[in-house]
Protein backbone atom coordinates (compact mmCIF):
# COMPACT_ATOMS: atom_id res chain seq x y z
CA UNK A 1 0.00 0.00 0.00
CA UNK A 2 3.04 2.32 0.81
CA UNK A 3 4.36 1.82 -2.58
CA UNK A 4 1.51 2.50 -4.20
CA UNK A 5 0.86 5.94 -2.51
CA UNK A 6 4.50 6.62 -3.46
CA UNK A 7 3.58 5.83 -6.98
CA UNK A 8 1.05 8.14 -7.16
CA UNK A 9 3.08 11.03 -6.07
CA UNK A 10 6.04 10.49 -8.05
CA UNK A 11 4.25 9.52 -11.38
CA UNK A 12 2.80 12.80 -11.34
CA UNK A 13 5.95 14.79 -10.31
CA UNK A 14 8.07 12.56 -13.24
CA UNK A 15 5.67 13.96 -15.64
CA UNK A 16 5.64 17.33 -14.61
CA UNK A 17 9.08 17.64 -14.98
CA UNK A 18 8.73 16.25 -18.62
CA UNK A 19 6.22 18.84 -19.23
CA UNK A 20 8.43 21.59 -18.02
CA UNK A 21 11.27 20.42 -20.18
CA UNK A 22 8.79 20.55 -23.27
CA UNK A 23 6.96 23.82 -22.42
CA UNK A 24 10.61 25.97 -21.91
CA UNK A 25 12.29 24.03 -24.56
CA UNK A 26 14.85 22.14 -22.93
CA UNK A 27 17.50 22.47 -20.88
CA UNK A 28 19.06 25.42 -22.47
CA UNK A 29 15.86 27.83 -21.25
CA UNK A 30 16.66 30.77 -19.48
CA UNK A 31 14.85 32.76 -16.81
CA UNK A 32 13.52 34.97 -19.10
CA UNK A 33 12.21 32.46 -21.76
CA UNK A 34 10.57 31.09 -18.06
CA UNK A 35 8.99 34.04 -16.78
CA UNK A 36 7.56 34.78 -20.61
CA UNK A 37 6.26 31.23 -20.66
CA UNK A 38 4.56 32.54 -17.39
CA UNK A 39 6.23 30.53 -14.80
CA UNK A 40 6.36 32.80 -11.56
CA UNK A 41 10.12 33.41 -10.97
CA UNK A 42 10.83 36.25 -8.25
CA UNK A 43 14.17 37.81 -9.33
CA UNK A 44 14.88 39.43 -6.42
CA UNK A 45 15.09 36.01 -4.07
CA UNK A 46 18.09 34.09 -4.29
CA UNK A 47 17.63 30.78 -2.41
CA UNK A 48 21.42 29.37 -1.33
CA UNK A 49 22.92 31.11 -4.65
CA UNK A 50 20.39 30.16 -6.80
CA UNK A 51 16.70 31.26 -8.54
CA UNK A 52 14.01 29.21 -8.38
CA UNK A 53 10.54 29.25 -10.49
CA UNK A 54 7.15 28.07 -9.93
CA UNK A 55 5.06 25.99 -12.51
CA UNK A 56 2.48 28.52 -14.20
CA UNK A 57 -0.73 28.29 -12.07
CA UNK A 58 0.57 26.26 -9.10
CA UNK A 59 1.47 27.52 -5.67
CA UNK A 60 4.63 30.42 -6.19
CA UNK A 61 7.74 30.46 -4.57
CA UNK A 62 7.21 32.80 -2.10
CA UNK A 63 3.75 30.84 -1.04
CA UNK A 64 5.52 27.67 -0.65
CA UNK A 65 8.47 29.07 1.51
CA UNK A 66 6.11 31.33 3.35
CA UNK A 67 4.08 28.35 4.06
CA UNK A 68 0.68 29.67 2.43
CA UNK A 69 0.39 27.32 0.57
CA UNK A 70 1.81 23.36 0.85
CA UNK A 71 1.19 21.60 -2.39
CA UNK A 72 1.70 17.55 -1.90
CA UNK A 73 4.76 17.83 -5.23
CA UNK A 74 6.29 20.46 -6.68
CA UNK A 75 8.85 21.05 -9.56
CA UNK A 76 10.71 24.13 -9.94
CA UNK A 77 12.69 25.52 -12.18
CA UNK A 78 16.31 26.59 -10.75
CA UNK A 79 18.16 29.13 -12.28
CA UNK A 80 21.74 30.59 -11.56
CA UNK A 81 22.10 34.36 -10.90
CA UNK A 82 23.09 34.41 -14.42
CA UNK A 83 19.48 33.45 -15.88
CA UNK A 84 21.25 30.15 -17.42
CA UNK A 85 19.22 27.11 -16.07
CA UNK A 86 21.15 25.12 -13.74
CA UNK A 87 18.20 21.87 -13.18
CA UNK A 88 15.21 21.02 -11.81
CA UNK A 89 14.41 20.82 -8.04
CA UNK A 90 11.56 18.44 -6.88
CA UNK A 91 9.73 19.34 -3.83
CA UNK A 92 7.72 16.42 -1.76
CA UNK A 93 5.95 17.94 1.41
CA UNK A 94 7.50 15.82 4.17
CA UNK A 95 4.61 13.90 5.34
CA UNK A 96 4.59 12.11 2.29
CA UNK A 97 8.33 11.13 1.66
CA UNK A 98 8.69 7.96 2.05
CA UNK A 99 12.75 7.13 2.09
CA UNK A 100 13.88 7.28 -1.09
CA UNK A 101 16.85 8.54 -2.29
CA UNK A 102 18.27 11.60 -4.43
CA UNK A 103 20.90 9.54 -6.67
CA UNK A 104 21.18 13.08 -8.36
CA UNK A 105 22.93 14.83 -5.64
CA UNK A 106 24.03 11.14 -4.30
CA UNK A 107 22.07 11.59 -0.96
CA UNK A 108 21.09 8.34 0.89
CA UNK A 109 17.81 10.83 1.29
CA UNK A 110 15.67 13.85 0.24
CA UNK A 111 17.26 17.02 1.98
CA UNK A 112 15.10 18.57 5.09
CA UNK A 113 13.81 21.96 4.06
CA UNK A 114 13.11 23.93 7.52
CA UNK A 115 10.05 25.75 6.18
CA UNK A 116 6.86 26.33 8.18
CA UNK A 117 6.13 23.54 5.67
CA UNK A 118 8.30 20.67 5.60
CA UNK A 119 9.50 19.75 2.35
CA UNK A 120 11.65 17.37 1.20
CA UNK A 121 14.17 18.43 -1.81
CA UNK A 122 16.15 16.52 -4.51
CA UNK A 123 18.10 18.25 -6.81
CA UNK A 124 18.00 17.10 -10.70
CA UNK A 125 21.53 19.14 -11.15
CA UNK A 126 24.65 19.44 -9.42
CA UNK A 127 24.33 21.57 -6.63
Amino acid sequence: MKALKLSLVLVPAAAAIALAGAALGGSGATMAQAQSAGWDCDPQVLIFGYYHCAPPGKASVLDIVTGARSPATVELRVFRPDGSFAGIESLLRADLYAGQPCPQDSLAEWTLLDLPVDYRACHHFDT
